[in-house]
């Protein structure tokens, strides 16, 4: 069933863009999804701004191909190499139709509503000399106008209905505007009201209206299903406010070089999804990295749940938790939390009479025999930016790298050799990375 879009044009125009619709953003986000012809399972970004769409549907289409959804667990696919290089366009499609929907069914569990356009109404597409799809001259004074009286909405009223949609007009979202359409689509089956709900800042849009950029919102609704405003696990209150972050594990995660700056403080869910495929933040850009090994995503150790709740009582990361927390901590790790060992434990973590535990002393005493070890000596990974002006040759390809983990004697004093780098070590503090081609992959 179709129906129009004016309806909604008003509601969604402001969520979206802000009060005012900047000619040029708009043109930067009106592409549609376009594979690379170096790389056959990499899409490409024409222009800055619609990484906020283009990199977690990549990071979704990845996840669909390379793994096994069957049983719950990481288990990678068989054939997985194989697909990369050598993946039959039906087969691409399959997948990539699978990634729409699986990102579809996290907005809404019964009815969908996807944007299409009859595209020769208003707008045709040309191509340009590098072969990709840019919107032609024939648009009038407002763009945007000319796309949304364009559009149509189609319902569907179950996943299999979705599915055999999305695999029967994939060309719309490969058009102009593709990349649009997807995104109404996610916010119209989840709702406009819903979205605009679990922001922190509702009179934020998701795209900056002046740099183009998508928000955290935006990145967040593509990741996990829901358009809360932070990236640590769960809700905080702060002086009475209700900050929402990420309510449950994630099949990709999200990993950010602000996190190293200390902007933020990404949490679990994001650092250790179900899947190792994780987007990757610059200060302007996205970019995502996988790997193969599911060992990277492994459920938490004893040790990481240590230290996961000692966290808890070390909300700003001081490195000590208060000497009157000491039993609370105890009891929650299920250890001995009776007053007069908790008595003798105090004396013995904090002889100054500080009124604090430092995390290091608290681990040597009570977890010294458990295994540190979490990752292989060696795995690989990949990084994919779908800029091809962040690549020295222009072609937009995978990248592989290799990741050694080292413990804290051998890196110390040695700094980080790139910004991915960087960033990566605030998910496995003691990664070094190289790379089959220098230099290292860009962020940017």
């Amino acid at each position: 069933m179709q129906e129009n879009f004016s309806d909604v044009d008003r509601k969604i125009t402001a969520l979206v863009w802000g009060g005012t619709v900047s000619e040029l953003i708009f043109k930067r986000w009106s592409q549609g999804f376009e594979w690379s012809v170096d790389e056959r399972c990499a899409l490409i970004q024409q222009f800055g701004g619609p990484c906020a769409v283009i990199a977690p549907v990549q990071g979704y289409f990845l996840q669909k191909l390379l793994f096994d959804d069957g049983g719950g667990e990481c288990l990678p696919q068989n054939n997985a190499e194989a697909d990369l290089e050598n993946i039959s366009e039906s087969e691409r499609d399959k997948f990539f139709a699978m990634a729409l929907v699986s990102m579809l069914t996290m907005m809404n569990k019964s009815s969908w509503t996807l944007c299409v356009s009859n595209s020769a109404d208003n707008c045709k597409s040309s191509i340009t000399e590098g072969g990709s799809s840019q919107i032609s001259s024939c648009l009038t004074d407002s763009p945007i106008h000319d796309f949304h009286s364009s559009l149509r909405l189609r319902k569907c009223s179950c996943e299999t209905e979705l599915h055999s949609f999305l695999l029967n007009d994939l060309s719309s979202f490969m058009s102009p505007f593709g990349v649009l359409k997807f995104l109404y689509s996610v916010i119209l089956s989840k709702g406009v009201d819903n979205v605009i709900n679990e922001m922190d800042n509702p009179d934020v849009p998701l795209i900056d209206s002046i740099h183009g950029h998508g928000s955290q919102n935006l990145i967040n609704l593509l990741i996990c299903g829901q358009a809360v405003s932070n990236v640590f696990d769960g809700n905080r209150d702060v002086a009475g406010l209700c900050l929402r972050g990420i309510p449950n594990p994630c099949h990709i995660g999200f990993l950010t070089l602000l996190e190293k700056l200390r902007y933020c403080t990404v949490g679990t869910y994001l650092k250790r999804p179900k899947y190792p495929v994780w987007l990757l933040g610059s200060e302007t850009h996205l970019s995502v990295l996988f790997s193969r090994e599911c060992s990277l995503v492994a459920p938490d150790s004893i040790l990481d749940r240590a230290h996961k709740i000692f966290d808890q009582y070390d909300p700003e990361d001081n490195g000590f938790v208060a000497t009157s927390s000491l039993e609370d901590l105890l009891r929650e790790l299920d250890l001995v939390n009776e007053p007069e060992y908790v008595q003798i434990m105090c004396e013995n973590l904090d002889p100054e009479g500080l009124g604090v535990i430092i995390r290091s002393k608290f681990f040597e005493e009570f977890f010294s025999n458990e295994n540190k070890k979490t990752l292989p000596d060696r795995f690989d990974l990949f990084h994919y930016n779908g800029l091809s002006q962040s690549h020295q040759d222009g072609k937009v390809r995978f990248r592989k790298g290799t990741a050694r983990h080292i413990d804290w004697q051998e890196c110390s004093g040695k700094t980080a050799d790139s910004a991915i780098e960087s960033c990566l070590q605030m998910r496995w503090p003691g990664i070094w990375l190289t790379w089959q081609d220098l230099p290292a992959p860009s962020l940017n």
